[in-house]
């Protein structure tokens, strides 16, 4: 007999992506955007001002990050080097987005050397 359970869809896929305090997701809606999705994770995390993902996320998602500074404007609040948990927010942007950004640029660059 066949079983009738039912089958879990994995899809979306997130990728998370990080430079430095900043973090980003890189989302595949399918199989077949998911080798597109690891490579471009990586690529923007290397390449970020290159990006703005903020224009073209479609969703966000919270994070916090531990923020440690020796400064000294910390010492007036009386932190001095221990940690702080900072609440932040980083974009969710679907490969199909990144795809259609990066093919529009290359049909602009190749107008301006014809």
């Amino acid at each position: 007999m066949l079983s009738k359970r039912k089958i879990k869809n994995t899809f979306p896929l997130d990728f998370y992506g990080e430079d430095g305090s900043w973090r980003f997701i890189i989302r595949a809606e399918n199989p077949g955007e998911v080798l597109d999705a690891m490579y471009w994770r990586a690529y923007i995390s290397c390449h970020r001002k290159e990006f703005d993902l903020l224009h073209v996320a479609t969703d966000k998602f919270n994070y916090k990050y531990n923020y440690s500074s020796v400064d000294a404007a910390d010492l007036h609040y009386g932190t001095g080097g221990s940690p702080m948990r900072i609440n932040m927010m980083g974009p969710i942007v679907p490969i199909s987005a990144i795809l259609a950004q990066v093919t529009a640029k290359s049909l602009q660059n190749d107008k301006k050397t014809a």
